[in-house]
């Protein structure tokens, strides 16, 4: 199936409540229009500079998410093209977005870590004292959490893992905190992940095909 196809086959199983992240990383921008014109807003780029080119490229439509880890020095690309930046795990970070930010505060996620030393994130156990840090910074407004579960080619193996960061938000909410948003789930597991609570999901291979191999350098 093309793009329409896939998007239109995606939409069909999504509840209202679940909004459709289509990644398009590393895609041109004409596939990006073809997902535009099927009515797809939200779309997510992990590379701040691939975000900055394809939002002066494509100009108005999109509703542009950063989903990949965001070094400080790349911020500027980012804040004031970004509605959302799903992946914040450090105050330092947050601030340079609120900085840039200035009175039009950037919507951000916490990005949680399961415990896998090779991946960023705040560790599950810090979560909730981290976004209380967060509400001191300008410039930023907290919307929720946004988790990557170890990779497994069983989709069900995500379950626990959904499941955790579901409850991690519902515990800050009861306190108080805004964690009304969970970015998690994503082309191979995105149905377990609307089952444990998902708010957002983030497809890329399920709508635009598999990503092309890198050349050899």
């Amino acid at each position: 199936m093309g793009i329409a196809e896939n998007v239109a086959a995606i939409r069909a199983e999504l509840p209202s409540t679940v909004t459709l992240i289509a990644v398009s990383k590393t895609r041109p921008a004409a596939d990006v229009r073809e997902a535009l014109a099927t009515g797809q807003v939200n779309f997510g780029e992990n590379y701040a500079q691939e975000l900055r080119d394809k939002a002066e490229e494509i100009g108005a439509g999109p509703r542009w998410h950063f989903i990949g880890s965001l070094q400080r020095n790349k911020v500027k690309y980012v804040v004031g093209r970004a509605a959302l930046i799903h992946d914040v795990d450090s105050l330092a970070l947050a601030e340079e977005i609120g900085k840039r930010s200035g009175d039009a505060a950037t919507g951000i996620l916490i990005g949680v870590n399961f415990g896998e030393e090779q991946k960023s994130g705040i560790p599950v156990g810090q979560v909730l004292e981290f976004a209380r840090q967060l509400a001191g910074v300008s410039g930023v407004a907290l919307r929720g959490l946004m988790a990557i579960p170890p990779p497994s080619e069983d989709p069900e193996a995500a379950a626990p893992y959904f499941a955790e960061l579901a409850a991690l938000a519902a515990k800050g909410r009861a306190d108080g905190l805004p964690l009304h948003e969970l970015s998690m789930g994503m082309s191979h597991d995105w149905r377990v992940a609307i089952r444990h609570g998902a708010t957002l999901v983030r497809v890329g291979s399920a709508i635009f095909g598999a990503r092309p191999a890198k050349a050899p350098i």
